[in-house]
């Protein structure tokens, strides 16, 4: 029997190529001792707070979980100043981008994403046959100004991701209002601050602003990278309500574990764990950088846990080089840098032997 065809815009979608796991890598190069700084993951784990609420549940896990995620929202009220009807919960901010492209984007609008950044957002706008609008970086950064030349009647999304993945990078708060201000207002920006707690700028934007103002503005954020509850899969939208409720209206039922909702609300209590986060990570990146610059190697300043690495050569080979040394990073070539790698900053152990394994290889 033939197999029925899938519609042609399920064909046509790229195919995420994740980060390796250090389970496969040990297993491959018989190691004793493997380090995973490709997954933008916290090197410290989870917030003690989120464990201790995890173990508390587990003997709670066959009941369905609150699909309304009534704690999780009030959590994230408490934090943000906002009710709680200005968000949604979703399994990863992947889901609430997929919701996003599922509830707005019919066949042939227009989305605009910038070259070289974070591949969901093509991916969720050509599942639902919508048209793409590339737009590159500028110096490593978002374009904005491009972004906005590029808005035409038929757009309907565009996506921002600040800092953007790969290169770290943000734009500022001057450029990000000079933008919205040029854009019309029937269009939805989409603000992915995915690593927005890494960011020490002093002019990085406030999206909650452009939220209470009633603009068409969600702003995404996860428990995945500083909170370290990747494992858990919880991010969450911000946007105003009128937003908010169709998002809700297209969202499956109990998409968000119980658990999840209980270690993420018991994560924002734990602001002492976030801030040794912070603080690994800025001590982290400036002994990056000072090796790095040592080795000759040129690279993006970041505001995010990883930096960018432009190693002048084809970054395969040392990637494979690497991993032998037992350390992972990841490659670029999927993101459109043949020649680059991101690696995350981790402990001053896993930075000090990705520093010597590196030396090694190139």
């Amino acid at each position: 029997m033939k197999d029925e065809l899938p519609r042609e815009a399920i064909e046509k979608l790229p195919v995420y190529i994740p980060g390796k796991q250090v389970e496969e890598v040990t297993k491959e190069f018989k190691l004793k001792e493997v380090i995973k700084l490709a997954s933008n993951e916290n090197p410290f784990g989870p917030s003690p707070k989120a464990i201790e609420a995890m173990i508390k549940d587990l003997n709670t896990v066959s009941v369905y979980p609150d699909q309304h995620h009534t704690l999780l929202r009030e959590a994230l009220s408490k934090k943000w100043g906002i009710s709680k009807e200005h968000f949604i919960c979703g399994n990863g901010s992947d889901e609430i981008m997929s919701l996003i492209a599922q509830v707005f984007l019919s066949s042939g609008d227009q989305v605009i994403v910038s070259k070289h950044t974070f591949s969901m957002y093509e991916f969720v706008s050509k599942i639902m046959d919508a048209g793409l609008v590339f737009v590159d970086l500028k110096e490593g950064s978002y374009d904005l100004e491009s972004i906005k030349n590029a808005v035409t009647p038929a757009t309907k999304l565009v996506f921002l991701c600040n800092p953007n993945n790969p290169t770290g990078t943000i734009f500022t708060g001057s450029e990000f209002e000079s933008f919205m201000k040029a854009v019309p207002e029937n269009v939805i920006v989409v603000l992915d601050e995915a690593y927005g707690e890494y960011s020490d700028s002093s002019d990085y934007p406030d999206g909650l602003d452009f939220v209470k103002r009633g603009r068409n503005v969600i702003m995404l954020r996860t428990f995945s990278k500083a909170y370290g509850l990747a494992g858990l899969r919880v991010g969450y939208g911000i946007a105003r309500p009128g937003l908010i409720k169709y998002l809700l209206m297209a969202k499956l039922p109990f998409n968000v574990s119980r658990i999840g909702q209980l270690a993420a609300a018991a994560a924002l209590e734990d602001d002492d764990f976030l801030a040794l986060t912070l603080d690994n990570n800025k001590e982290g990146r400036e002994y990056l950088y000072s090796e790095l610059t040592k080795m000759g190697l040129k690279y993006h300043k970041t505001q995010a846990n990883f930096i960018f690495i432009d190693l002048g050569k084809e970054a395969d080979p040392v990637f494979m080089g690497l991993m032998r040394q037992g350390v992972i990073i990841r490659p670029l070539s999927s993101f459109g840098f043949p020649q680059a790698v991101r690696v995350s900053i981790g402990t001053s152990h896993q930075n000090i032997k990705f520093i010597e394994a590196l030396k090694k290889v190139i």
